[in-house]
C-alpha cells in the first residue's frame, strides 16, 4: 500500500480557491488514490479541529497529523499527542517577546485552533492580520484574542505549538527566516520551523517527519512506500526523513526546494510517479541528482 503524506496550504490547496478549498484536479487525483487502494495522510500545521471542514470538501476517508506532528489521529482516534513543557516554554516566550517584539503570538491546543495575544500588538499588525483573516473563506480557522487564556493554556501544559508572527509585510518573511536560525541556536530544547511570516515552535523532536514515522508504526505500515509533498519550512523534516520519495512544490522558496529530491509544478504531477503508465508521457520532475 502506498501512502501519500501531504501538506495542505500551498500544496493540496494550491492554487487557492476560497470557495472550493481543494482545486478540482487535485480532488480528482486524491479520489483516484483511493480507487487504487492506497491511502492519504494529511500532515499539516493546522489543528485537528480543521479536519471536519476538509472531510466535507474532500469526501474520502483520511488520517490526520496536525500541529506539525504534535497530534496524530488514525481511524478516528488520537494515537499520539505532544505538548510544550510549560517550565521551559514560558521563560522562552518571555525572552522572545523582549528580544524580538513579535507582531503576535498564537497558541494551538486540543480545544482551540488559535489563541492569539492582543496586548503590545501594533495597530498596523492588528489591521493587517484581520484583513488577512477576513479573506480566508473556507480556509479560515476559529481564533480567540485573549492574553490570559494564551498564557494559561501554556501554563497548564495544554499547548501543542506556538506560532510567532514576525510581521505582516513581505520583508517579514526574510526576517522570520533569519530569526528562526537564531532561535534554533539559542533554544535547543525546542524545534523551530520557518513558515513565511511565521515561526513555529513545537516540542523538541516533534516534527511532521516524526509524526509520519509514529503514524506508520501505529498502523503497521512500512516507510518504503511513503511519498511526502510540501512547500514550507515545516515540511523540510519530511523531505529529509523520506528523501527518495520527497517532492516540493515549485513555487516554494529555493531554500526549501533544495531540501527535496524532486520538484513538481502541480500537485497532480505526483500521479505519474505513483501510478506510471507505459503509454503516457510523465511530466519532467526536477531532481538534484
Amino acid at each position: 500500500m502506498k501512502v501519500l503524506a501531504s501538506d495542505l496550504d500551498g500544496t493540496m490547496f494550491y492554487p487557492k480557491s476560497r470557495f472550493l478549498m481543494i482545486p478540482k484536479k487535485n480532488r480528482e487525483f486524491l479520489h483516484r488514490i483511493y480507487e487504487k487502494g492506497d491511502r492519504l495522510l494529511v500532515v499539516s500545521s493546522r489543528s485537528l479541529q480543521f479536519k471536519p471542514q476538509l472531510e466535507k470538501r474532500l469526501q474520502v476517508d483520511f488520517d490526520f497529523i496536525g500541529a506539525d506532528g504534535c497530534v496524530i489521529e488514525a481511524s478516528g482516534k488520537i494515537v499520539h499527542e505532544d505538548f510544550l513543557d510549560p517550565s521551559i516554554a514560558l521563560p522562552m516566550i518571555d525572552e522572545i517577546e523582549a528580544d524580538y517584539a513579535p507582531g503576535m503570538m498564537i497558541a494551538t491546543t486540543p480545544e482551540h485552533p488559535m489563541v492569539c495575544t492582543r496586548e503590545k500588538v501594533s495597530l498596523v499588525t492588528t489591521i493587517g492580520y484581520f484583513l488577512y483573516m477576513s479573506v480566508q473563506g473556507v480556509y479560515r480557522e476559529k481564533f480567540i484574542r485573549n492574553d490570559e487564556l494564551f498564557r494559561s493554556l501554556i501554563e497548564q501544559g495544554k499547548c501543542y505549538k506556538i506560532m510567532i508572527l514576525v510581521g505582516v509585510s513581505k520583508k517579514s518573511q526574510i526576517k522570520a527566516e533569519g530569526i528562526t536560525k537564531e532561535l534554533v541556536e539559542k533554544y535547543p530544547q525546542f524545534h523551530f520551523a520557518w513558515l513565511n511570516e511565521f515561526i513555529e515552535i513545537t516540542p523538541k523532536g516533534c516534527t511532521k517527519a516524526t509524526g509520519v514515522a509514529k503514524y506508520l508504526d501505529s498502523v503497521g505500515l512500512s516507510e518504503d512506500n511513503v511519498y511526502v509533498i510540501g512547500d514550507s519550512g515545516n515540511d523540510v523534516p519530511m523531505f529529509e526523513a523520506f528523501y527518495e520519495n520527497s517532492f516540493c512544490m515549485g513555487h516554494a522558496p529555493q531554500s526549501i526546494r533544495e531540501k527535496a529530491k524532486h520538484v513538481v509544478e502541480n500537485y497532480t504531477d505526483l500521479e505519474h510517479t505513483l501510478y506510471p503508465l507505459e503509454d503516457s508521457k510523465s511530466p519532467q520532475l526536477e531532481s538534484k541528482e
